[in-house]
Parts: structure tokens; C-alpha cells; sequence
């Protein structure tokens, strides 16, 4: 199926109970429908779920990554990848197989079963050198919904936002554990699979034509006559709106569940592998400390997964850095729900993350991204984080320091996205060489990306997006916008640049772009194939992003102040996810981003102290760089979780780069 990431510019110059510590802040008075502060919910949305309520508070791995201490299986340097799987599959529950420092070749895929973690000596220490030609190298489950035959049930009861049950017209092949991915017919008010580029057929991954790309997955906890109760609640209504019904479920069983992988380095060669990692019907699944020394295709793909969590780890180039089937992102699709991408560096990819396909209900924060680049397009700004194809829901990016996130027109809609403490800086340090394979990086020589210099890029079909609290812009962006920085908007958010104006592309600053079809001034109006709304009216989408778009106590660098909506209060919490300042935040100020920040050491003066560093980038800022231009990361040297490993072995010998 395709997954295309298309440039602005490239036609025109070439995101269960969760422990305590992590229970979310008040969001009251922000994020709130009844006070018409927050635009958090579409109409047919009757309470305030997932708009910073204390549903966030339950992403991730349920209680926490386990630290599994008995090893049921040691494998020393040179094991085979046979003899890996063997004793992951013998394994006992709660065990882990430990791989000793060395090198291991990998010449298909490595497949971590329940129950069981995989665990290496260091990221330094322990090197899966990745020679396979398809899959992942190493996979977390496998399948999902079973469309082919469908295997869906009517809601015939209680599919009301906040609900923990509802009523099935049968409950067969349902008990408790199974996956539901609660669905809907698209509605027509806010939900499209329409495009310039066609339709996303493939958006809810049915194979029906993508009628239902909006939804979300809850797992069984309880079955009692055809009523089923389960857990998370319902983010939204289901199929209650005109059009929408039936609201259905398609029941599927759980593949792997309380798996994981951490401490060690995958060594990629460009052999063919579409993901480094792969998750499918996953719940309570991880990846913690790891390394990604390139990718062949994808980083990471969640898909139809639950509860996941990706954190600490360090994800750093690829051989290919075009549009096309993949974007060397992690990717976050098909109704995943539930789920955290945290604490991670994103470091020359393509695309940083990717939100997409139904996914509902996830957080990506306190990551790190710097110098993502298109090959043929070098001078462009590529997305740290981006929505991109219908339809992700109740996403929140919290914390996260890099040059963009943008929202695109392409393949569809969103909706009721929360954007919350990050600081955009609105352009990337790109590195030499700027070409595609396995290269011996220069960051000696770098440049700045002068176009499509935006911190918020948000395209005309999304709707209900909440921007609060952030930083956009950096000294860096200042520099690169020697034509000028946008300041001409409606007041107060003269910073933000809205159709009609008329968008400066090159070497130009605007704070947020909000409105504009993706790669030209439009506003959606001239694009025939994108019609919308109960009657398919052409242009219906125009307006729909600025007039349900929120924003709140930005600084930015353009008007050079924090701009607040009106009466709203100006007390913001530190977090809408966590109430306390993590262990692994060490010395770094909590929280390290915002109007309230005073004292930031991040640019400092154009951005008068809102930022600082997080956990991330002091990571990365903090750790040297090995002859190719690879920082030596460590997660336990940055993070403080055990002592440094012994010294690396010598790195697998580089094959010839394919070019995909």
C-alpha cells in the first residue's frame, strides 16, 4: 500500500491503570468544552475525553517496563539467529535471554515471543549486524483484525463517549483479553479519506475502501450476557452521528503481549528489511535503550497494538531519504491505541514519527530530533513529527524538541490533536553528505534548511487542534529567515499566517501556518477531488482548521512575546500526562519548556529562557561521536541506570548501500 510523504516544496523547487506517579494534570479551564476554551472535541463528542484528562495518564506499558532479573538463556558472540529464537521460544515467563557482547549476524528475523525479554549487554556492547531481505529484523507479533472473513459485531448499546461497556448483537470469539477496534462509518462533518493525491483506501486497513478510518482498540476485561466491559473508555461517540452507523467491532486476539527488547545496537545494511522493528497485535510491548545504527526502510511500524511503548533509545539515519513506501520514521498506525513514544533521539531520518491510519489516543513526548532531509530536496524542512493519513485521533505531543510538526493534506483528515510545551524551532542543521546509503557524516559541515521555515504547519482538512504553551522558533531559524519573519496575521496571533496571505517559502519564518492546501497558497477550495460534509460540496473544508483551532500561551520568535487567547487562565500545568518530574529528567528543570520557563539555556536570548534542554537532547548534546559521525549512545550513561558497558567490539563489516 502506499505511504507517500510529499514536500511543500518538492513540486516547486525541486503521535489499564497507569501508576501513580504518572497520573495527568488538571486540564480544567484549557482544554475544556463547556468553557469554550479548548477545542478538544467535534460536535458529536460530548465529554472532554482525551483532551488532557486523566485518560492520558494511562499510555504506555500498564505499570510500568518490568526490570526482569532471572535469565533463563545466555548467548555468547557468533550465536546464529536460529539459536536466538530457540531460546527465546524456550524461555520461561518473566525471563529474560541475554545476549553477551559481540556481534550476531541476522539473516532473516528475530521474534521476541510473550512473556519474554531480549536483552543485550550495551548498545555498544552487544550488535545485531541485520542482513534479511523482508519483514523486520526483529518482530513483536503479528496479524490483526481478520477482514478477509470479517470478524466484526454490531454495537447495538453504550457506545457513548466516557463508556467502559457495551452491548454486541453477539458476542462470539469475544472473552476476556481479545482486542476490539471500535469503529464507525467516516463522518462526513469531520472525517475524509479524500486528497489531491486520491483516496486512502488503505487508512483503516480493512481492505474495504477505508470507510472507517476513525476508531479506537480496547481490550475484553469482562463478558456477561452479549454486555462487554473493557478498558480504555470510549474516547468519542461511535456511530451516533448522522451517517456514522453501525458502530462495530472487529475482535481479534492479542499476539504477543509483555515482550520486549532492550540495551543493545541493530547494525542495518541496506539489505531489504521494510522496519527494523515490527509490532502487530502487540499489548504491553516495548523497546528500551536501543540503538538503530541506519534502517533499510521504516525504523519502527505499531500496528493494530495496544499499549506500547518506545522510549529511551537513539534511531539514527538511513539508506533511504525520499518519499515513497517507507520514510526511515517510527510509525505509529492502524488504531494503535494507548501508546507512548518517549525519550527517544531522532537523528538524520527522513520523517521523525509518524501518527496515521486511525491510531487514537497516543503520546509522543520529550523526544529529540535533528537533521532530517529529503535527498532531492535538501534545502526543505522535514517533519519531526507529522500527521499523515486519515484518521489519527486524540493524539498529544508533549515536550518534544525539534524543527517542525507538521499536518499534512495529504490521504485525509485528523482530528482533536493536543500540542502542548514543545519548542519547534523551525528549521534543522543538516549535515554532509545529503545523499541516500550508508555515509560517513560530516558535522563539521553543515547548513541550515531556508525553506519551509514553520514551527506549526497545519493544512486545511484537520480539525480541533490545540496548540498551548509552546516555543516556536530558535536562534538558528532566525538566522535562516534573512528574508523576513511573518508578523502581518489578525490580531493578537499576528505570527500565525492564514489564508488568504499569500506564504513565503524561501528563507522565510512563520510561527504557525494553519489553513493552506500542502505545497501551494490555497486553502483547499481549488482542489475538485477533496469535496466534503453530508452533501459532498466542493470547498467544504475550507475554514474548518482555523476555525476550530486553539492556541494559547505560545512564545514565538517572530512577535518576540507569549501570546494568550483572551480570559483563558495563563496557569498552565506542567505536564497533561505526568504530575511529577521523571527520575530520568536527572538535573534538567521540570518542566523545561514554556511561557512560564524562566532561566531556559536553549537561545536563550532570542527566546528570553522558555527552553530548556530535555532529557533527549542533553543525551545527545552530552555523548561523542564515532568516526562516521554516530554519536556512542548509551541510554545507561545518559539516563543512570547501570554502569557503562565494557568497550565495544570492532563494527560489522559495511556492505554495498541498496538504493531503494
Amino acid at each position: 500500500m502506499p505511504r507517500i510523504v510529499n514536500l511543500i516544496l518538492l513540486c516547486l523547487c525541486v503521535l489499564f491503570l497507569a501508576p501513580a506517579a504518572s497520573r495527568a494534570q488538571s486540564w480544567t479551564g484549557l482544554l475544556n468544552p463547556v468553557s469554550g476554551a479548548g477545542a478538544c472535541s467535534p460536535a458529536n463528542i460530548t465529554t472532554a475525553q482525551k483532551c488532557g484528562s486523566s485518560n492520558w495518564s494511562s499510555v504506555g506499558v500498564v505499570s510500568g517496563i518490568p526490570n526482569r532479573t532471572t535469565i533463563c538463556s545466555t548467548l555468547t558472540s557468533g550465536a546464529s539467529l536460529a539459536s536466538i529464537n530457540s531460546a527465546l521460544s524456550a524461555c520461561p515467563a518473566g525471563q529474560v535471554v541475554l545476549l553477551g557482547a559481540g556481534t550476531y549476524t541476522i539473516n532473516g528475523t528475530v521474534n521476541v515471543p510473550s512473556n519474554v525479554t531480549l536483552r543485550g549487554a550495551g548498545t555498544l556492547s552487544t550488535i545485531l549486524n541485520t542482513t534479511g531481505t523482508s519483514g523486520s529484523a526483529i518482530q513483536m507479533g503479528s496479524g490483526g483484525p481478520n477482514y478477509n472473513t470479517p470478524a466484526a459485531h454490531t454495537i447495538t448499546a453504550g457506545a457513548t463517549a466516557g463508556s467502559n461497556s457495551i452491548t454486541l448483537d453477539s458476542v462470539a470469539s469475544v472473552s476476556v483479553g481479545t482486542l476490539l477496534a471500535v469503529s464507525e462509518l467516516n463522518d462526513p462533518v469531520y472525517v475524509t479519506i479524500n486528497s489531491a493525491n486520491g483516496a486512502c483506501t488503505w487508512c483503516d486497513g480493512t481492505g474495504d475502501g477505508g470507510v472507517r478510518t476513525r476508531g479506537q482498540i480496547v481490550q475484553v476485561t469482562n463478558v456477561t450476557g452479549t454486555t462487554v466491559t473493557f478498558t480504555p473508555p470510549l474516547y468519542s461517540n461511535y456511530g451516533s452521528a448522522t451517517g456514522t452507523g453501525p458502530a462495530l467491532v472487529y475482535y481479534f486476539p492479542v499476539s504477543v503481549h509483555d515482550a520486549g527488547v532492550e540495551n543493545l545496537q541493530v547494525f542495518a545494511n541496506g539489505t531489504g528489511y521494510s522496519q527494523t522493528w515490527g509490532m502487530s497485535a502487540c499489548a504491553n510491548c516495548w523497546i528500551k535503550g536501543v540503538f538503530d545504527n541506519y534502517a533499510d526502510g521504516d525504523h519502527a511500524s505499531i500496528f493494530w497494538s495496544f499499549h506500547v511503548e518506545i522510549r529511551d533509545s537513539y534511531f539514527s539515519n538511513a539508506y533511504d531519504h525520499s518519499p515513497g513506501t517507507f520514510d526511515a520514521d517510527v510509525n505509529i498506525g492502524d488504531k494503535t491505541s494507548e501508546s507512548l513514544l518517549e525519550n527517544n533521539i531522532f537523528e538524520r531520518l527522513h520523517v521523525g514519527s509518524f501518527v496515521r491510519w486511525g491510531a487514537a489516543g497516543n503520546v509522543v513526548g520529550y523526544n529529540y530530533e535533528i537533521g532530517n532531509f529529503d535527498a532531492s530536496a535538501t534545502s526543505v524542512i522535514l517533519a519531526m513529527l507529522l500527521d499523515h493519513g486519515a484518521h489519527p485521533q486524540f493524539t498529544l505531543y508533549e515536550g518534544n524538541i525539534g524543527n517542525n510538526l507538521t499536518k499534512d493534506a495529504f490521504w485525509g483528515t485528523s482530528s482533536n490533536i493536543t500540542i502542548f510545551r514543545n519548542q519547534f524551532r523551525g528549521t534543522d542543521t543538516l549535515a554532509s553528505p545529503l545523499t541516500t546509503g550508508r555515509n560517513v557524516v560530516n558535522w563539521s559541515s553543515t547548513t541550515l534548511a531556508n525553506q519551509q521555515l514553520m514551527g506549526e504547519q497545519l493544512a486545511f482538512p484537520h480539525t480541533n487542534i490545540n496548540s498551548i504553551g509552546n516555543v516556536l522558533g530558535s536562534a538558528d531559524a532566525n538566522t535562516a529567515a534573512t528574508s523576513g519573519k511573518y508578523n502581518s496575521g489578525a490580531a493578537p496571533f499576528t505570527s500565525t499566517i492564514i489564508p488568504p496571505a499569500t506564504r513565503t517559502y524561501d528563507k522565510f519564518f512563520s510561527a504557525v501556518s494553519i489553513g493552506y492546501n500542502t505545497g501551494s497558497d490555497t486553502n483547499g477550495s481549488s482542489v475538485t477531488t477533496f469535496a466534503g460534509g453530508p452533501s459532498n460540496t466542493a470547498g467544504y473544508w475550507v475554514g474548518k482548521a482555523t476555525g476550530t483551532f486553539f492556541q494559547h500561551g505560545n512564545f514565538d520568535i517572530s512577535s518576540g512575546a507569549t501570546i494568550w487567547n483572551g480570559s483563558v487562565t495563563h496557569t498552565l500545568p506542567p505536564s497533561f500526562y505526568k504530575t511529577a518530574k521523571p527520575s530520568w529528567f536527572g538535573s534538567v528543570p521540570w518542566p523545561p519548556i514554556g511561557p512560564d520557563v524562566s532561566g531556559g539555556t536553549v537561545d536563550s536570548t532570542i527566546l528570553q529562557g522558555h527552553v530548556y534542554a530535555n532529557p533527549a537532547e542533553v543525551c545527545y548534546n552530552s555523548t561523542a561521536r564515532d568516526a562516521n559521525g554516530l554519536k556512542l549512545f548509551d541510554p545507561n550513561v545518559c539516563y543512570g541506570a547501570t554502569p557503562p558497558p565494557p568497550p565495544p567490539p570492532n563494527p560489522p563489516t559495511m556492505r554495498n548501500p541498496v538504493i531503494f
